[in-house]
């Protein structure tokens, strides 16, 4: 289950696959349907992610960082809290060292109805880290629009990297994606075969460097030579 974001109901996991009077070897063959269609779906996004590029709608540097590092998936979720910064008001309540509290009112549309939610944000000015009651980058790892507006306001360009989390980075998801699973097709893609055939290799030779604390640091010492000439 862990493959599934957060934001994403149960319900819309299994669409399709399980249904009512469902017994155990069923729902263990429609769960793997739903896992692997799970997965081609990521990697068709991610596929998107890296050779198309969502347009900033502001001039925000910091959303200009969102689009540079996360999947496009993940950059509409952000785009979406900088569209409602407009319906975003805030007020200084007070100021303990460098710590600033406000209250930032949100106007929220309820069918027909217009609903004011008053939110409150805690700015540290010396680490230019913020924190909102509403919980949204620890449910779903995006800053709200609550936090957007006041680092607009107090013009923090730069993001730290506590923002912005590993799991929807484009380069970590490229990563990922050369990794074989078991719902793998037979012909798979040529970045899965030579990792697998550097992974049997990596195994033995950590297997011989393991057995002797001088091979280890010698390994250890090359590896990140071969590093950072592969990385270039």
């Amino acid at each position: 289950m862990s493959t599934t974001q957060r934001n994403e109901s149960m319900n819309a996991f299994f669409d399709g696959y399980l249904h009512a009077k469902t017994n155990l070897k069923e729902f263990v063959d429609q769960f793997g349907s739903a896992l692997k269609k799970k997965i081609e779906n990521e990697n068709q996004a991610d596929f998107h992610s890296f050779n198309f590029i969502i347009l900033c709608i502001s001039h925000l540097t910091l959303e200009k960082k969102f689009q540079e590092v996360y999947t496009n998936a993940k950059f509409r979720e952000v785009q979406q809290e900088i569209m409602g910064m407009i319906y975003c008001h805030f007020h200084f309540q007070k100021q303990d060292g460098v710590i600033t509290t406000y209250h930032v009112d949100n106007e929220i549309k309820i069918e027909d109805f217009i609903k004011e939610v008053v939110y409150t944000v805690y700015f540290n000015e010396a680490e230019l880290e913020a924190k909102c009651v509403c919980g949204l980058f620890e449910m779903r790892g995006i800053l709200c629009r609550h936090i957007l507006v006041i680092f607009s306001a107090r013009k923090v360009c730069g993001l730290l990297e506590k923002y912005i989390l590993d799991r929807w980075r484009k380069e970590i998801k490229c990563r990922y994606t050369i990794i074989p699973s078991i719902y793998d097709e037979k012909d798979q893609r040529p970045e899965t075969f030579r990792y697998k055939r550097l992974l049997k290799i990596c195994y033995e030779i950590i297997a011989n460097a393991a057995s002797y604390d001088g091979y280890t640091e010698d390994m250890v010492s090359k590896l990140y030579t071969m590093n950072e000439v592969y990385h270039t």
